[in-house]
């Protein structure tokens, strides 16, 4: 269940979120929970990518791990073929 808070919003911003929320035909709250999740995704996201930058050794491994994968998933589509 959600927890239910008090928000405090500029007229214009509430008006704008109230015509976006209308618009994507979602509720108010639900429009704004999930302008939240994806603002809060995005620092998350940021923040990985500032710490990632600090730390190149760390890129470096997954980059490796990623080509690896993709290659292991062109030889199992290599695979489905010979059954």
């Amino acid at each position: 269940m959600a927890d239910k808070v008090t928000l405090s919003l500029k007229p214009d911003t509430l008006a704008r979120a109230r015509a976006a929320a209308k618009q994507d035909g979602l509720s108010l709250s639900a429009w704004i929970d999930r302008a939240a999740r994806k603002e809060a995704l995005r620092a998350a996201a940021h923040q990985h990518e500032a710490w990632l930058a600090a730390n190149p050794e760390v890129r470096d491994e997954l980059d490796a791990f990623d080509r690896y994968a993709d290659q292991v998933d062109a030889d199992w589509s290599d695979l489905a073929g010979a059954a």
